[in-house]
């Protein structure tokens, strides 16, 4: 398992979301819909529309029943179409973990929860292997150079 950074999102060629999420010197893109792409930005910038979008309702949701976040891992690819799991511990009133939950997402909605959460995120080798490029493919950003990361734009 490797360790991803949301960079950002951004359009592609075909005027299509991209979701970056970055390790090291690796980009994984993961094309997005549009929808998902503003709920991944709104996150990643606590943007408040002033009632809870759809992954603001999870976390809290998630939160009422005293379950955390602890990551999201993508850890397949098929068929172009990434998989995800969202790992969710729930504790009980006394503090003790009373169960380990591995549910099922989209990596998009995944993103945004762990954007709100504060969860980190994971891809397995095999899918760095077989989705990633190289970082230079963004043109201009450099190992440590965060002035250059792309940024979703949507408007309002």
């Amino acid at each position: 398992m490797v360790k991803l950074d949301v960079m950002g999102v951004s359009m592609d060629s075909h005027h299509q979301p991209v979701v970056l999420l970055r390790h090291e010197d690796r980009v994984l893109p993961i094309v997005v819909g549009m929808f998902e792409a503003e709920a991944i930005h709104a996150g990643l910038v606590n943007k408040d529309y002033g009632r809870p979008m759809t992954h603001d309702l999870i976390r809290n949701l998630l939160a009422g029943l005293r379950g955390t976040v602890q990551s999201v891992t993508i850890y397949k690819l098929e068929n172009e179409t990434f998989y995800a799991h969202v790992n969710i511990e729930q504790k009980s009133a006394a503090g003790q973990v009373e169960q380990v939950l591995r549910v099922d997402s989209r990596p998009s909605d995944g993103i945004a929860i762990a954007c709100r959460t504060d969860a980190p995120i994971f891809a397995t080798e095999v899918v760095m292997e077989a989705a990633s490029q190289d970082i230079s493919i963004l043109g201009g950003t450099e190992e440590g150079d965060d002035t250059d990361e792309p940024e979703f734009d949507s408007s309002e």
